[in-house]
């Protein structure tokens, strides 16, 4: 039952509807009604019918109209019309389209070359650290540009630009990658694509990880200087910190030292102002403490502190709420204790008052309230509160423990453009979850981002337009989660009106006016001034000048129409609206005046036409003129003609006016002196010399003029122009080549022309020595001079530097001129430019000046209140420029509160605590150019804001009839506010109350209605609220006007009614028996009059006892129903049969106690319905049953059933046997049946009787079962099935029963064949092969592949297959010219492929090997590349080789050899093979053998040792070993390799003659070398080992050996090797410099010393006989051969004898200590 019952009703009007052409229009209206309503919606009185164009959805009462596509004639109304049995109701919608601007229009002709993601960015989850990157591809023509932003700003706005990087490849291929993520990374890319068509934009979505991660020294923060805040308890705290850096820095927010994340009452977020903001909500006094906003980037870390107070109420609660944590669907129930029972509270939900009912219940008994919140979801998860009426608040939040572990926000808004992004979190991976906006589900598309990350779920609208507000809702199972969006529309206003209008009128006939933008005047908006004119007297403004950047304009009188007094008028126009008119100070006088200009003697004509035929008057110099001789007046229709003859001189300069009705013009005449030439002379001149060109004319007074190139010429330096009597002269002091060209000199009747050639040198013309240019970074630079030889070639150089043409960089020739452009300079552009020719150079130095980026106006204007943050910031043209910030002409400097930054080119000052002094005027300073801006903090007033409510939305509920309060409270008492209802201003009426008290706004509406249900807006200049009102009928109350405790007793047969009242009469009630919903039917009756409610059974059963309830949702009342049943007195039988014939008929009766007594017939206890051949009848307290003709299947028991106990009306079967002839018929015949190609086509024929023989036909044959036709039978239902239906299936079928037979006809209709799978781009090599694969829909499908419009046919080259579903195309041996979009084509469908074939590329698979082989042997070379059938070339060194006897050269496949026979000495050399530019060697060399082999040494120690090994070959390495230990080149061991006739100099130095005549095995006898050689200490320090060769010999010397050195000694080269064994005799230790006596004072250092033959002995100091050891006072060195005992601060007890034991030595000395 409806709300409302009865007729249908409508609940919610459609609201007006306004969309532009081509997109999607959504008309809803809420209708209500019992019985349901049937909805139509209606056009121009024709119902709306479903299609592609229109559709009709329901969701519960609201029913949709969706139209896609509109076009301007789709605007109109729309009906939404409702019916039921009761009566009719219709709402009317209005639906308006605006038209597409005819740039739009000429846009959609090239539809398809608009840009168009072909695969779209994807969303991706990294950690912290890792790279992210996005692709995309896209298509349009021309090739669209791409910008990434992310959260709606460019990326160079918020990164570095190290920290990401733009790409693009071939194919229309983007990428965005982002290097080492952080946590400010995550959040909404968008792609935005753009061409000359029009543009696309497409998102993702990027979420980083967080890691732990170890923080650098945290910086100190000075707690006493920390802000404190005070806020009442239960109100909102609000923090927010600017804060500056690239990389962009990371944000915590901690309290008390631990780090907030986002919940229930804490809300983390960056606003559009760049403030990092923390918002506490319904603060609580475990809200107190100290909050820290930490900053922090790679390159350091800041932290910014408050402290918050929380101020409780004046009355406090005497027992507060406490959190509650429950399942969903589970009940919640919330306490608290008021200080007195007197106190009346009200419940909130965040700031949505609750109102009892099923979803709340509310209790108070005494001091304590409670609610209880029944069936608990997702979205019941919040803050919870318990408000007093003084204020005193009790707050307690509920957490709803479930599917959705992070749950949606209650709203969300943004502004139009931005990005709405929604997240929840479940608690499991991989649920079926859904996304609905407004009841619909919502889908991805590039607008519409949806994604999944484990058990995060994410969905973002791109670039939200006003439309997309709604109700955003996420279902998991059986779990939602709700948020309201709204999209708030960005308000434009119109300009403001220029300012400074000026007007100077010193140009004659005419008037330049000059203005000034407004400085508030935004710039983001394309603006035009125009100008008017107005004649005065008229009333009519015409427009005569129209300019977008200037700031005058020049006005001459030929804009006039006549001659006459004008004023002007300037606006300001943009897309939004005009500025209102200024008007220029003065009026001028203006005319449409011309000069006529005549030689004396000549006649001088004036006409003018008017626009209508009239009489005119000709004036001269003021005098009115008549026809004479002397002038001639005429007129022709609407031509006036005035003709002066034979004009004289003294008429020049006389004015000559015409004047008609409403006509005034006026001319000039101007008369020229007559001039004779008496000579045509001609001149021709040399470079460098003076050029003079004179004539004389026939009237001194005469004036001429002389002419260049038919460029007039005059006075100036270096060109004099002269005048004696009747000569004339032109005198160019320096002839140079530019000067060549045709002077002429003219007078009113004559000219003469001269020819002037100039030779010389070619020079630049008109130039300085140096020229300076001063420019703009991002401007163009253009540089130009120009040459006196059109001819001559130039060179443009930079500093010394030639500059070679390049993208951005332009050299232009142009005749004479040179020029150079730049098309944008940047800093590192500045330098000395020169053009230089031949003969000459010209110079230019260029400085690249600082200029600033152009920032609108009002962003310039910065209103601010005390103590806030204000950030001032510019952007300069060079990132090296230095700026410095002035404050009414003073530079400020950086302080505690100040801070001056410079990022990159960025510019900052950030005053972080604003005071009153901090207002004025600011200025940037850089370089000549400057920026200002204005700081208000005391001029300007605060913006309006509104101070409570302190949420943007806030809900409130009613109950229908109860009064409406709408309050809120605005910063300025004396601001104007204005109220909306569902976008309508609020007018006020008797209902409707507008109240102003002070600071105070209210809306009252006295009594309210459920129509008073809307969104209602308080809106000031600066902000706004918004109300959600929802009116709710009261509460029902049911009552019962007969006690009879809800118990009814009733017999059946009789009535029952069951009757009650409800407290109000458009109360929604539904009965219900035994759990079930009673619907109305043939015996029960529903009825609804006024208040009253009944329900009616007019004859009750035994199923009719149960329990009945009243539902009011509210309120409920039961009733007990028992139905009694009958007593079945006795049967009769008025026709006693006990066997039947067939067509009888046969009748049984009974009679029961009660005449109204229901009975119920059965046949084999199964109830009997009446029917054609069965009747029951009732005659008082008689019942019959009566079947007529009977069959034999109308056999059985039959049973009259009055009770629960059935009674047995005949006492025997009736049983009935008929003999007759077997009948065979079709109960149902079969249908004609008409498929689609590769569907099943089912044919069903019902016979009787069941065991009957069924055959199947198909054009006369008899189809048998197979898998594609199946035959079956159910009971009578016999089918045949036919699957995968052909076209050539189409047939007659039939189905034959024992001779009877059904026909049906099997139509098949033919099916378009769709592909159903997208080609990919196929890469493939010349001279291979590829495969073009596709797939279509049917097996059956035919396909035609084509290329450039030509169909391909198998050949050689191309193979077509098929199967399955599956066609391809197989190209051999490709060429290039094989390359291209290829085609395949149904008749209803077309797929394409591009086809690129790439040069083939060949490689080396396996490139030569040397070979080291021995004379007369074989060696072979092979290489192997990519591809076959490659042509190779042999070479050996760098000789191609031929095949003979010795070489041969084979290829077989990819395998190319070289095989060399009965190898000689000659063969060893460098192998070369190459093939298309491919080149791979390998050397063929001898095998190497040892020719003399080391030698064993046995030697003294200290000596020197040498080894030597000579091998077959020269300039072989060789490696020494030790031991098994390789001897390596360090620093103490030396390897150099000499040639054959060179030896190492150190050898020649040590052995201490010429080593070229050395005998090498002499060395092996240490004996035969000098003493110089046996001293050690000629040899270098620390050099040990020398390694070196001489041709095939190599040597190894052991210098100075010891006994360690002894050892096997191997030389390996290659795979040979030689070993030879060291031996070391060592020497005897003696003692060089013994000890020598000391004397030492008391207190000193004293220091005994001994000198040793080898560094490598063992040595023991004793004093006497005690051996000494190391101590404080006693130190023993060792230095190679040198040892000393030290012992410091000497005492008379260190007196004695020291020795020094060596080996077998010892040396002994007395120590004298004497005293001080």
């Amino acid at each position: 039952m409806d709300v409302f019952g009865g007729a249908p009703r409508v609940l919610g009007y459609p609201r007006p509807v306004l969309v532009k052409s081509g997109s999607d229009a959504v008309l809803k209206c809420q209708i209500g009604g019992d019985p349901q309503p049937d909805v139509v919606w209606e056009r121009r009185n024709e119902p709306i019918v479903p299609d592609g164009h229109y559709r009709i959805a329901q969701d519960g009462k609201v029913y949709t109209l969706f139209i896609s596509g509109v076009t301007l004639a789709d605007a109109g109304q729309y009906i939404c019309r409702a019916k039921n049995s009761i009566g009719e109701t219709y709402a009317a919608a209005t639906l308006k389209v605006e038209e597409q601007p005819q740039s739009q229009k000429e846009e959609d002709l090239f539809q398809d070359n608009k840009p168009r993601f072909l695969i779209k960015p994807l969303s991706l989850r990294v950690d912290r650290g890792e790279d992210a990157a996005f692709s995309c591809k896209l298509w349009g023509d021309p090739l669209p540009e791409v910008v990434w932003e992310k959260d709606g700003k460019q990326l160079k706005e918020i990164y570095e630009s190290s920290h990401f990087h733009i790409g693009q490849q071939d194919g229309g291929w983007f990428q965005l990658k982002i290097f080492r993520t952080r946590a400010p990374d995550g959040g909404v890319y968008t792609c935005k694509a753009v061409n000359d068509h029009g543009e696309a934009v497409a998102g993702a979505v990027l979420l980083v990880e967080p890691i732990p991660e170890q923080r650098g020294e945290k910086p100190q923060l000075n707690v006493a200087k920390a802000k404190n805040f005070t806020v009442t308890e239960g109100k909102h705290a609000k923090f927010r910190c600017y804060v500056t850096g690239k990389p962009k820095p990371e944000i915590v927010w901690k309290k008390d030292g631990e780090p907030i994340g986002p919940g229930r009452r804490h809300l983390l977020f960056e606003d559009r102002e760049g403030y990092y903001t923390l918002k506490v909500l319904y603060c609580k006094q475990q809200d107190v403490g100290l909050y820290i906003c930490a900053a922090s980037n790679a390159l350091g870390n800041t932290l910014s502190a408050v402290r918050l107070s929380v101020k409780g109420p004046p009355v406090r609660f005497k027992r507060a709420l406490q959190d509650v944590e429950v399942r969903e669907r589970d009940v919640a129930v919330l306490e608290c204790e008021v200080p007195e029972e007197s106190i009346p509270t009200a419940w909130y939900l965040e700031d949505q008052r609750l109102q009892p009912g099923s979803k709340y219940g509310m209790e108070q008994k005494g001091t304590r309230r409670r609610l209880t919140i029944r069936d608990v979801g997702a979205d019941d998860d919040g803050v919870y509160l318990c408000e007093m009426p003084d204020g005193g608040k009790s707050i307690a939040e509920l957490a709803v423990k479930g599917t959705i572990v992070k749950k949606l926000p209650r709203r969300l808004e943004v502004l139009e453009g931005e990005n709405a992004a929604f997240c929840v979190e479940v608690e499991e991976e991989e649920m079926e979850v859904f996304w609905f906006k407004d009841g619909l589900q919502l889908r991805e598309t590039h607008q519409t981002i949806i994604k999944s990350f484990g058990k995060t779920h994410i969905l973002v609208f791109v670039n939200t337009s006003y439309q997309d507000s709604g109700t955003v809702t996420f279902v998991a199972g059986r779990s939602k989660t709700s948020c309201k969006l709204r999209v708030k529309a960005i308000r434009h206003c119109p300009p403001i009106c220029p300012v400074g209008v000026q007007m100077n009128t010193e140009c004659p006939n005419g008037v330049v006016l000059s203005w000034s933008p407004s400085p508030n005047l935004q710039n983001s908006t394309k603006s035009v001034y125009v100008v008017e004119v107005q004649e005065v007297g008229s009333q009519e403004w015409q427009r005569c000048v129209t300019t977008e950047t200037g700031t005058s304009a020049e006005i001459l009188g030929d804009i006039v129409p006549c001659e006459g007094d004008y004023r002007f008028r300037i606006c300001c126009m943009n897309k939004y609206g005009r500025s209102g008119h200024v008007e220029f100070p003065r009026v001028v006088h203006l005319s449409k005046k011309t000069n006529a200009a005549v030689t004396e003697g000549e006649d001088a004509v004036f006409s003018i036409e008017l626009s209508a035929s009239m009489i005119g008057t000709w004036f001269l110099n003021s005098t009115q003129l008549q026809a004479s001789e002397r002038c001639s007046i005429s007129q022709s229709k609407t031509l006036h003609t005035l003709c002066f003859h034979n004009v004289p001189n003294v008429y020049d300069g006389a004015e000559i006016t015409f004047i008609a009705t409403g006509v005034r013009d006026s001319a000039v005449l101007q008369v020229q002196g007559m001039a004779v030439w008496s000579s045509l002379p001609r001149f021709i001149f040399e470079s460098g010399n003076p050029i003079v060109l004179y004539c004389e004319i026939s009237n001194p007074a005469a004036d001429v003029r002389w002419f260049k190139d038919g460029q007039e010429l005059h006075r100036e330096e270096g060109l004099n122009i002269q005048s004696d009597g009747s000569m004339r002269r032109i005198v160019l002091q320096s002839s140079e080549y530019s000067h060549s060209g045709v002077y002429t000199c003219q007078s009113n009747d004559d000219i003469v022309t001269f020819h002037v050639d100039v030779e010389g040198k070619c020079q630049f013309v008109g130039f300085v020595v140096c020229r300076n240019r001063s420019v703009d970074t991002g401007h163009p630079l253009v540089l130009r001079c120009e040459l006196s030889d059109p001819d001559a070639e130039v060179c443009w150089l930079k500093d010394g530097e030639p500059i070679c043409p390049q993208s951005g960089i332009d050299m232009q020739i142009n005749g004479n001129t040179r020029t150079l452009v730049i098309e944008s300079v940047d800093f590192y552009d500045s330098g000395t430019y020169a053009c230089r020719s031949a003969d000459d150079v010209a110079v230019f130095e260029v400085d690249i000046t600082v200029s600033f980026k152009e920032i609108p106006e009002e962003e310039r204007q910065k209103s601010t209140t005390e103590l806030d943050p204000v950030v001032l910031h510019c952007e300069l043209s060079r990132p090296d420029a230095t700026a410095r910030w002035l404050k009414d002409g003073a530079e400020v400097l950086q302080t505690d509160n100040v801070t001056i930054q410079a990022e990159g080119t960025m510019r900052r000052l950030i005053i972080r605590s604003a005071q009153l002094s901090d207002a004025g005027a600011y200025t940037c300073q850089a370089g000549d150019n400057t920026m200002s801006f204005t700081v208000n903090l005391s001029v300007t007033e605060a913006p309006v804001r509104i101070v409570s409510p302190s949420t943007p939305e806030v809900e409130v509920h009613l109950i229908a009839s109860e009064r409406l309060v709408l309050s809120c409270e605005i910063s300025k008492a004396e601001a104007e506010v204005c109220w909306y209802c569902d976008g309508m201003e609020v007018e006020e009426s008797e209902e409707l109350i507008l109240e102003e008290d002070g600071v105070h706004r209210s809306l009252i509406i006295r009594r309210t209605t459920i129509d008073d249900s809307a969104e209602y807006v308080c809106e000031t200049a600066d902000d706004s609220v918004t109300f959600w009102v929802k009116i709710e009928e009261p509460p029902v109350k049911l009552s019962t006007s007969k006690k009879a405790d809800g118990i009814i007793q009733n017999f059946a047969g009789e009535a029952v009614v069951l009757e009650l009242e409800v407290s109000r009469e458009n109360a929604e009630v539904c009965w219900m028996k035994d759990g079930v919903k009673v619907e109305e039917s043939s015996n029960i009756t529903i009825h609804e009059e006024g208040a009253f409610r009944s329900l009616v059974i007019l004859c009750a059963e035994l199923e009719d006892s149960g329990e009945y309830i009243l539902d009011a949702k509210d309120d409920s009342i039961s009733f007990h129903v028992t139905v009694q049943g009958v007593k079945l007195f006795k049967s009769v039988s008025l026709c006693v049969v006990a066997e039947m014939v067939e067509g009888d008929d046969l009748v049984l009766a009974c009679e029961v106690s009660r005449a109204n007594a229901p009975v119920q017939w059965l046949f084999n206890e199964k109830p009997l319905l009446p029917d054609s051949r069965t009747y029951i009848e009732s005659y008082g307290t008689l019942r019959k049953l009566i079947i007529s003709n009977m069959q034999p299947s109308d056999s059985g028991k039959y049973m009259c059933d009055a009770t629960k106990a059935r009674s047995v009306l005949s006492s025997s079967c009736f049983c009935v046997y008929c003999v007759l002839p077997r009948v065979v018929e079709f109960l149902t015949e079969l249908h004609n049946t008409t498929v689609m190609e590769s569907e099943e086509a089912t044919f069903k024929c019902v016979v009787s009787p069941e065991d009957v023989q069924m055959v199947w036909f198909m054009d006369g044959e008899i189809i048998k079962p197979s898998e594609r036709f199946i035959i079956g039978q159910n009971g009578l239902c016999h089918t045949l099935i036919i699957r995968n239906v052909q076209l050539l299936d189409s047939s007659r079928i039939t189905a034959e029963a024992e001779g009877v037979i059904s026909k049906a006809s099997l139509k098949v209709q033919e099916a378009q064949v769709l592909f159903t799978k997208k080609m990919e781009v196929v890469m493939a090599e010349e001279f291979g092969e590829a495969t073009l694969e596709t797939e279509v829909s049917l097996e059956s499908g035919e396909v035609q592949w084509m290329r450039q419009g030509v169909v391909i046919q198998p050949g050689p080259r191309h193979t077509l297959t098929q199967s399955g579903r599956k066609r391809s195309l197989k190209i051999t041996n490709l060429s290039l010219s094989d390359r291209g979009t290829y085609r395949c084509e149904t008749l209803h469908d077309r797929t394409q492929v591009k086809l690129n074939v790439e040069p083939r590329k060949i490689t080396i698979r396996k490139g030569l090997m040397d070979i080291e082989t021995f004379e007369r042997e074989t060696a072979s070379f092979e290489v192997e590349l990519s591809h076959a059938d490659v042509e190779g070339v042999w070479q050996k060194d760098g000789l191609r080789v031929k095949p003979n006897n010795t070489f041969r050269t084979s290829a077989n496949g990819c395998v190319h050899s070289l095989t060399l026979t009965n190898l000689t000495l000659e063969d060893t050399g460098t192998i070369t093979f190459s093939a298309e530019g491919l080149r791979t060697s390998a050397r063929l060399v001898r095998e190497l053998e040892i020719i003399t082999e080391l030698e064993d040494l046995y030697i003294k120690e200290d000596q020197n040792a040498v080894f030597m090994c000579e091998v077959s070959m020269e300039d072989m390495p060789g490696e020494w070993y030790k031991n098994a230990h390789r001897i390596r080149p360090s620093s103490t061991i030396k390897t150099r390799r000499e040639g054959q006739h060179v030896m190492p100099l150190v050898i020649e130095t040590f052995l201490g003659y010429n080593f070229r005549h050395f005998n090498i095995p002499c060395l092996l006898h240490v004996d035969n070398c000098s003493d110089s050689v046996k001293d050690s200490r000629h040899f270098p320090t620390g050099q040990t080992f020398f390694l070196f060769s001489t041709g095939t010999k190599h040597f190894l010397l052991i210098c100075n050996v010891t006994t360690e050195d002894a050892g096997e000694i191997k030389f390996v080269s290659k795979q040979v090797e030689s070993v030879a064994y060291l031996e070391i005799q060592e020497l005897p230790v003696s003692i060089v410099r013994p000890l020598r006596d000391r004397t030492a004072l008391e207190k000193h250092r004293v220091i005994l010393e001994c000198t040793v033959s080898s560094p490598r002995c063992e040595v023991t100091w004793y004093k006497g006989d005690e051996e000494l050891e190391t101590s404080e006072r006693m130190e023993i060195f060792s230095e190679g051969c040198y040892h000393k005992l030290v012992i410091h601060q000497v005492a008379v007890e260190d007196e004695g004898t020291y020795s020094i034991e060596v080996g077998e030595h010892m040396s002994t000395a007395k120590l004298m200590v004497e005293g001080k």
